[in-house]
């Protein structure tokens, strides 16, 4: 799991692109061009599609991912499987930040400025940022397109840089997280980008998105079980209690050595739910929620995937570990 949480810190989730002051002197002349391209956004609203491949460890994961922007308080970035299917979509409006789960109608509000924070690289005018923002940007141009090499800072055992190219047009075409030895181990490969598009009244309200995807659900049998994922031991910790309160949600209690936590999963219900003092995480296109309740040492990651809502709690564990095991649950069989 250590190169799993490499790529998550490096995608911008526990702290993004640490940036300088200015791309040197050869390229001054190119970083003029990219800042007044820049500008213009505050005036063009643009929607791109991409498709985003994660190699984690042995296993290949695609995701497709759809931007909406419309200003810098106003965006969605829609996350699907690779069939395009969508099944989180991340929302920033006047009224805060959301988590949207269409199929299921749930709807997560919290507070924070996580793309300008954060430099996501899913966000066109963040790329454009890091560009002009980085002390040591090294800029070719092959081909009528323009390739910058972004130092990331701090680097980790896996990704050290980040690869952007534009076209000669500077729309976005590829964005890539390298490792040491050049491999990269995120890659967005754009597939279009237009400006000044009209977009929906509501297109950027969590709640008709939410009732938008709403599909109707069949309820479980009396004679049916819960299928949760049990999470494979992490940090010398086992099992030590599992309990089914209700026939639609699973309690499991870990602990081993110096460390304990609690996975809650349960099938999600309809509604929304505020979490204030949350900021946001992107596990491998699965947005979760990461709250440390003041005063204490109790962290807490919230997420849904396949349809399962997961809470994971814990007193002693640091917000890498808890990634680590959340990311665990990834690709699992239901028991």
């Amino acid at each position: 799991m250590r190169k799993v949480t490499a790529v998550l810190l490096a995608l911008g989730i526990a702290g993004g692109v640490v940036v300088g002051c200015g791309v040197p002197g050869s390229n001054k002349s190119v970083t003029h061009k990219i800042q007044e391209h820049a500008e213009t956004l505050d005036s063009k609203n643009y929607q791109s599609e991409a498709m985003m491949t994660v190699q984690m460890d042995n296993n290949v994961q695609k995701y497709f991912v759809r931007v909406s922007y419309e200003s810098q308080d106003t965006y969605k970035i829609e996350l699907g499987n690779a069939e395009k299917q969508i099944n989180q979509i991340i929302v920033r409006n006047p009224s805060g930040m959301f988590i949207v789960s269409p199929a299921l109608g749930k709807v997560f509000r919290f507070n924070g400025n996580w793309a300008q924070n954060q430099g996501q690289i899913y966000l066109y005018n963040q790329l454009l940022n890091q560009i002009t923002a980085q002390k040591s940007v090294k800029v070719q141009k092959n081909g009528g397109v323009y390739s910058f090499d972004v130092p990331v800072t701090p680097a980790s055992d896996v990704i050290s840089r980040e690869q952007i190219v534009l076209s000669k047009d500077l729309n976005p075409q590829t964005v890539k997280l390298l490792d040491k030895n050049g491999a990269a181990a995120v890659t967005l490969t754009y597939q279009s980008f237009t400006t000044g598009v009209t977009f929906p009244k509501d297109a950027f309200d969590p709640q008709a998105l939410a009732q938008s995807g709403q599909v109707a659900k069949p309820t479980l049998a009396s004679d049916q079980s819960f299928d949760y994922v049990e999470p494979p031991a992490e940090f010398g910790t086992k099992l030590t209690d599992l309990a089914q309160p209700t026939d639609t949600s699973v309690i499991m209690r870990y602990s081993g050595g110096n460390h304990h936590y609690v996975l809650t999963e349960s099938e999600p219900t309809p509604g929304a739910e505020g979490i204030p003092s949350a900021q946001l995480l992107n596990m491998f296109g699965v947005p979760a929620m990461y709250n440390h309740a003041t005063g204490t040492n109790v962290s807490n990651i919230t997420w849904i995937n396949n349809g399962i809502e997961f809470s994971l709690t814990s007193n002693d564990m640091n917000l890498d570990q808890l990634q680590d095991i959340a990311i665990s649950t990834f690709g699992q069989v239901g028991k």
